[in-house]
């Protein structure tokens, strides 16, 4: 496996689309590969639901689709997984079961 990079994006205030504001939002993520100078080997391969980068490892490496040595591979953590915004890491009101419902669209 490459060496992947594990990062933080913060988002500020996220207004979901049910209107709904998540403050000081944030989403998870993983890269792997390197980007090339002319910016096009870029591949965004999203997580599902319940799902996080780690699940996305067995398709990345030397050789496989997702090749690190051609791609610059990202993928980002989807809200309510635990390394993205989450019911269990957002502080009141929306901690646990306030979390707002989120729509992946």
């Amino acid at each position: 496996m490459d060496e992947s990079v594990v990062g933080r994006f913060e988002l500020g205030d996220f207004e979901l689309q049910s209107g709904t504001v998540i403050p000081n939002a944030f989403l998870g993520y993983a890269t792997h590969g390197s980007l090339n100078d002319a910016r096009d080997n870029v591949i965004v391969y999203p997580t599902w639901y319940t799902g996080n980068h780690t699940g996305a490892e067995p398709y990345i490496g030397p050789g496989k689709a997702l090749d690190p040595e051609r791609y610059f591979i990202v993928v980002p953590d989807m809200f309510t997984n635990g390394f993205s915004s989450s019911p269990s890491n957002c502080p009141a009101p929306l901690n646990g079961i306030n979390f707002p419902l989120v729509t992946p669209y």
